[in-house]
């Protein structure tokens, strides 16, 4: 070996390039630009390395294998830059086991040939030592075959495919990544220019070849990049999973949690300046304006809900979810939204604040209701009373007119008393506080003294009405015997009101051994179909209802409703136009009073 102090560059070269590609591995993720920049660390330093002993050696022999040995280095340092930069630039899916074969067969070829005792001369003319008058080293002569030209026709397609393609980020990132990008860009055009200068002649008497120099350069400088910025890990690509125009904060993090990308509303929410977050911590930049742990940032499709404090403004609330990436051209990493939902918490509280006052009125309206109803029952109680006691005589003599008078007096009282009982059940049943009977009865006679005085209605109005109660249902029933005679008669007594020609059928009949049933079918008009959407709700009655029929407020079948579903039952109707309508009640069938437990 020479022993000269010409060879420190490139010993220095040789464990620069070496010691950040091994850095850049250990850095390395499943897929992304880390690997090819390893790759090209390792092939730079085979350069610099093998010309260390090309240089240093003093035979013909070391000089040539040196500098076969060092092709390996030039052949695969174009090839990783542009795996470097297909990989950077989000398109790692060109970068498939058919296409890298592929992309290796003419690198493969060439190294035969420089390896070949017979086929050399293809790529070296001659191999032959100089001794250089400048240095006083004795160097390597070896003019360019005609394969030579072929293999840096090869290289410098695939130098300048890798730089077509970080240009095309570069026009395409904003002003923090093009900085980023062109001094890549810059970085890999050095060692190639200075290759250029070399190969091409244009400056003769260059003693040495300092191409992989420069290149130990261009290694620092995309180290530096990606110290600085920590790109390598998850790619700057991950800029076009983000709409700029969204009007939802997003702020995109690596694997290692540290600030990728912010789109516009982000740095406008927060008040920010991307040039001076991007690759910090997110914990070091939005603690503690977002109070949230480490464990639930790498939580896929973690929701809450956060207030963020400004000064001199409102509290804004967000709503904060974190969705992890899933670009195969990525390595992971984070997607953190916030959506400002303070005009929707705002109506939140104004809606709950809303309810609670019609809550506070109903229960109002209630209270009142009900005593309305308790003092309306007296005043009532009497005028029915005295009109009984003067239509007997007890007074003295009336006339037919007075008799008539008294009579309309007498029915005019009587609805008014019942329209006060089912206001002051409606009002039980809305604070909660009407109770069930739970007491055995005999429904042939309960039901049966119900239907001689409903046949009145029915024989008033001319038309049949009919009640049959099966032979199986049970002697005794346990129930409360009031309130389901209330319920036959509101069913019965609708149906006769709406019936002017035909009947009206009651049926009473066990369904099984656990359920009874009430069927009331009548032959009146029948009901259209959007009628029976809300027959049921309270203070409802059919538009097309004649005067007479509309007589009421419409609280009977939400009344019967509210009562069979106390009782555990269910209550449904079918109607058609011009044919009829049948109500039917389905109710559990309790033949025995359960007994308490045993405290």
């Amino acid at each position: 070996m020479q022993n000269t102090p010409l060879l420190i560059p490139w010993l220095i070269s040789f464990a620069s390039t070496f010691a950040m590609g091994v850095y850049t591995l250990r850095r390395r993720r499943k897929h992304g630009a880390s690997i090819p920049l390893a790759l090209m660390c390792f092939f730079a330093s085979i350069w610099a390395g093998s010309y260390i002993f090309e240089l240093g050696g003093s035979t013909l022999a070391v000089k040539i294998w040196s500098l076969r040995i060092g092709y390996i280095g030039v052949l695969g340092v174009p090839l990783s830059w542009a795996a470097f930069a297909f990989a950077f630039s989000g398109r790692t899916k060109w970068l498939t086991r058919r296409n890298i074969l592929l992309a290796l067969i003419f690198p493969i070829a060439t190294l035969i040939v420089i390896f070949s005792s017979k086929l050399e001369p293809w790529f070296f003319a001659s191999m032959t030592l100089n001794l250089n008058p400048t240095t006083g080293l004795i160097t390597l002569d070896n003019p360019k075959g005609w394969w030579f030209w072929f293999h840096a026709a090869y290289a410098y397609a695939f130098l300048l495919l890798g730089t077509y393609l970080l240009l095309q980020e570069y026009w395409t990132k904003k002003e923090v990544y093009r900085s980023q990008i062109f001094t890549n860009i810059l970085a890999i055009l050095l060692p190639w220019i200075s290759n250029g200068i070399i190969v091409s002649g244009v400056l003769t008497g260059l003693p040495f070849d300092f191409t992989s120099l420069t290149f130990s350069v261009t290694i620092l400088i995309l180290g530096w990049n990606f110290l600085r910025y920590g790109f390598l890990d998850l790619l700057p690509v991950a800029h076009r999973a983000i709409v700029e125009s969204i009007s939802d904060a997003v702020i995109v993090l690596d694997t290692d949690l540290r600030i990728v990308d912010l789109n516009p509303a982000a740095l406008e929410l927060f008040r920010l300046n991307g040039k001076t977050v991007i690759g910090k911590s997110f914990e070091s930049v939005f603690q503690p304006k977002i109070q949230i742990d480490t464990q639930a940032l790498r939580r896929h499709g973690y929701h809450k809900q956060i207030t963020l404090e400004t000064t001199g403004k409102r509290v804004k609330w967000l709503d904060l979810h974190i969705s992890s990436l899933r670009d195969p051209s990525t390595q992971g990493g984070q997607i953190i939204t916030l959506r400002d939902v303070t005009s929707l918490k705002e109506n939140e509280e104004a809606l709950a604040i809303a309810r609670d006052e019609a809550m506070q009125a109903n229960s109002f309206k209630t209270q009142l209701l009900a005593n309305v109803s308790h003092e309306l029952r007296t005043p009532l109680g009497i005028i029915m009373g005295y009109t009984d006691l003067i239509a007997r005589k007890s007074y003295g003599e009336i006339n037919e007119k007075q008799f008539a008078i008294l009579s309309r007096i007498r029915g005019s009282t009587e609805y008014l008393d019942g329209l006060v009982s089912e206001l002051l059940d409606q009002a039980q049943l809305d604070s909660g506080k009407l109770k069930l009977a739970e007491t055995p009865f005999e429904p042939r006679e309960v039901f049966g003294k119900t239907s001689n005085q409903l046949s009145v209605l029915a024989e008033a109005k001319n038309i049949e009405f009919q009640l049959h109660i099966s032979d199986d249902l049970p002697i005794a029933i346990v129930g409360d015997s009031q309130r389901l005679k209330q319920i036959l008669v509101n069913l019965i007594s609708n149906a006769i009101k709406f019936t002017e020609k035909g009947g009206v059928v009651a049926k009473i009949s066990k369904i099984s051994a656990a359920e009874w049933r009430i069927q009331v079918a009548d032959t009146g008009p029948g009901m259209p179909e959007e009628a029976l959407r809300t027959i049921f709700e309270a203070f409802k009655q059919l538009p097309e209802a004649n005067k007479v029929a509309r007589k009421g407020y419409g609280l009977g079948l939400s009344i019967t409703k509210q009562l069979v579903h106390l009782m555990n039952g269910n209550i449904s109707v079918e109607s058609k136009l011009a044919v009829g309508t049948t109500f039917t009640v389905i109710l559990p069938l309790i033949t025995e009073v359960e007994k308490p437990h045993a405290q």
